[in-house]
């Protein structure tokens, strides 16, 4: 068994692409022992079932592998609002409509 083929004890879909049938996901696994965080490449089989592919990234999960990752998509998704909040804020004062 490879390592992307480990059992998943987490699995979130973050990325669905229609077109192509293709997502991509979080997942936490254990294989030899070790917990293992991917973001992985997800394919549609024959028989309608997602199936991982060698494709995507596997680090081994620890508490400074997380805390950088999870840092850098909060400050990521805060900088995004604020952009946004921005963009609704000029609109507003100019328009008075959101």
């Amino acid at each position: 068994m490879e390592l992307h083929e480990a059992p998943e004890a987490y699995s979130r879909v973050i990325h669905y692409d229609t077109v192509k049938e293709v997502q991509v996901r979080l997942t936490i696994n254990t294989f030899r022992g070790i917990e293992y965080l991917h973001l992985r490449k997800y394919y549609l089989d024959f028989d309608e079932e997602w199936k991982p592919t060698p494709e995507g990234v596997a680090m081994p999960l620890d508490l400074s592998n997380s805390r950088e990752m999870f840092q850098g998509t909060g400050r990521d998704t805060i900088l995004s609002g604020i952009k946004e909040l921005d963009r609704r804020t000029f609109f507003r004062s100019y328009t008075g409509f959101v």
